[in-house]
């Protein structure tokens, strides 16, 4: 699950090469009220109609990501494609697992994947039919930020266009996230979907764990990549509050999510079934 969070701006670290049309987005006086207006003006100055910036973060690598969140795009579809587990059939992220080049994309995308061509449609319908996905990493977090249109196919003029746009559009980018992760590093903000229900394909995913499927078993299975099933568990974990994947499934145990005695093979059931209700005795998740 995406974790929305608002930006707090920032006193830039002295002389910054800030260019006129970002000027308002680094305002000591820019309040969250005042942030859309100034965000949705910087995009459009830049062609496009709303934008989603996405952060993975982990502070150790032995961590599960927590991702992160800020948008101009309607809460509605935010809620529909965490529901719906849209992650696994959303091309730009698909493509952007290994911090790529910039992505320009519309509906010819899809190729012939029909789940694909359906998600696109339906993201059209919130005025997500095209744009510029751009991505870059950093040790212990990576980013996406999402620059949207509403036009369904891009021409060759739209796509020059685009391209021309790239180099400000990355400058924007760097700057919204520098704002962004001042927010988080230096406050040190939880994540705050805790308490949100899991999806079915979350609870699908814990079940398997309980199983002692690893990720890229629980891919196998699902049909879905090993990465795809990392982040699940991510916003497994997220949403009970827990710290990794065996407090995961002590949680879920404890609060009936699942019934690891019903889980396969009664032998193996019964022997997982004891390491958690131990480890729920000696170390107790309220």
């Amino acid at each position: 699950m995406l974790i929305p969070l608002q930006p707090s701006s920032c006193v830039l670290p002295g002389p910054a090469a800030v260019p006129a049309w970002l000027v308002d987005l680094v305002d000591p006086a820019l309040s969250q009220n005042s942030l859309s207006a100034v965000v949705s003006r910087v995009i459009r100055h830049l062609g496009f109609t709303t934008m989603l910036y996405g952060m993975a973060k982990t502070v150790h690598r032995s961590d599960n990501e927590r991702f992160y969140f800020w948008t101009t795009v309607p809460a509605e579809w935010i809620a529909e494609y965490d529901a719906n587990s849209y992650v696994e059939v959303d091309p730009r992220i698909a493509y952007g697992w290994d911090s790529p080049p910039p992505l320009i994309w519309d509906r010819s995308i899809a190729g012939g994947d029909v789940r694909v061509r359906r998600f696109l449609e339906r993201a059209s319908q919130f005025g997500i039919g095209s744009g510029l996905a751009l991505y870059f990493a950093e040790e212990g977090h990576s980013v996406l930020v999402s620059l949207n249109r509403p036009d369904t196919t891009l021409s060759s003029r739209d796509r020059r266009q685009i391209r021309g746009q790239v180099g400000d559009a990355l400058h924007f980018a760097y700057v919204f996230h520098w704002m962004f992760m001042r927010r988080i590093v230096a406050v040190g903000v939880p994540p705050i979907q805790e308490g949100a229900p899991l999806s079915p394909r979350e609870i699908q995913c814990l079940r398997h764990a309980a199983h002692g499927m690893t990720s890229g078993e629980m891919g196998l299975k699902l049909g879905i990549t090993e990465r795809t099933a990392n982040f699940h568990f991510s916003n497994i974990i997220s949403k009970l509050g827990v710290l990794n994947r065996k407090e995961a499934i002590a949680m879920a145990v404890s609060r009936g999510i699942i019934q690891v005695e019903r889980l396969g093979d009664a032998n193996r059931s019964s022997y997982f079934a004891k390491r958690v209700r131990r480890r729920l005795k000696t170390n107790p998740v309220s």
